[in-house]
């Protein structure tokens, strides 16, 4: 059977936080970029940190796909009168449908005093955290279009890249009660929302003890929709795999792997949040499969995998 790792290209940080006072907003971190092309570009979509932990998007550009150009202004700003976004926009998830781009992020705050948290029963800290979304034809004008699951508190949210039966379909990671449900639901306006359906996780493994997750847009495949997902073992270490759903009926998880990536290098396993590779973006160039992630919440690598080897381990299940 064909045992999938990806090769980290370069075996070097692609984008790191610049320092320089001019850069406030991101010389914390750049980490968790939502990946995607637009006129023979690579258009990276980064989370980036402030001194206080505030996160906002920026945005890198590249012929190459290694050598990227950064902008010196966010793209996409926190507003701190939002309710919903008071501490940060997080984790952008970019998919194209027709000429529009379609960036799916974490919108954060906090709940107010006394109210439980939405994240975990447990946590001391009373967060709240929606799906938000803002939509651009061209990288330069965007529309923030607010929470579109407002009463659902849920992280790890992309849309897929054909719609269903005229309808865009979303997966998410819903959090219920002290545990986390993968859904998919569909909608017109995003608006209005219908026949949300769970989704049954794979059987728990000692990468995924802890948690379970979604981490790239999906991509479209002859086999399905492909997403390079994360998982968290009981110490807290983030590893990355692949999940395959079902292009007719994409509530249908027909494949997945054990991990393919994990923190080895000193930039995964020293940083903001130690022993972390996680992506939100990537994208299959030629014949490769092209995976931006985060390196312990503080900087950005490139991964790759040959789309031949995925699709042998596809077939042989």
């Amino acid at each position: 059977m064909t045992q999938l790792r990806a090769t980290r290209s370069p075996n070097e940080p692609i984008i790191i936080p610049r320092a320089d006072n001019l850069y406030w907003w991101e010389r914390n971190g750049i980490f968790n970029a939502g990946a995607t092309e637009y006129k023979d570009n690579i258009m990276l979509i980064y989370r980036a940190y402030d001194d206080y932990r505030m996160s906002r998007l920026g945005l890198a550009t590249s012929k190459d796909g290694v050598t990227f150009k950064l902008y010196d202004h966010p793209i996409i700003d926190t507003d701190p009168t939002d309710e919903f976004e008071r501490i940060g926009i997080e984790d952008p998830r970019v998919t194209k449908i027709d000429d529009t781009y379609y960036i799916v992020h974490t919108s954060a705050s906090y709940k107010k005093i006394g109210e439980v948290s939405d994240v975990s029963l447990n946590d001391y800290i009373p967060w709240r955290v929606r799906t938000g979304m803002h939509s651009t034809k061209d990288f330069k004008h965007f529309i923030h279009h607010g929470v579109v699951l407002p009463d659902v508190p849920a992280k790890n949210a992309s849309l897929l890249p054909e719609k269903v039966d005229g309808a865009f379909a979303m997966l998410y990671r819903e959090f219920v009660a002290d545990s986390e449900v993968l859904k998919i639901s569909f909608t017109h306006d995003f608006v209005s929302w219908f026949g949300a359906k769970d989704i049954p996780w794979p059987a728990k493994e000692d990468w995924t003890g802890l948690k379970f997750g979604l981490g790239s847009q999906p991509i479209s495949l002859p086999q399905g929709y492909l997403i390079v997902s994360h998982g968290v073992d009981m110490k807290g270490e983030y590893r990355l795999g692949l999940m395959l759903f079902d292009k007719t009926d994409p509530s249908k998880l027909l494949w997945h792997t054990g991990p393919i990536l994990e923190p080895e290098t000193p930039y995964e396993k020293v940083g903001f949040v130690p022993n972390v590779v996680y992506t939100c973006g990537a994208l299959v160039r030629g014949d490769e499969l092209w995976i931006y992630y985060g390196g312990a919440d503080r900087v950005i690598g490139r991964a790759i995998l040959l789309v031949k080897d995925i699709t042998q381990a596809i077939a042989e299940g």
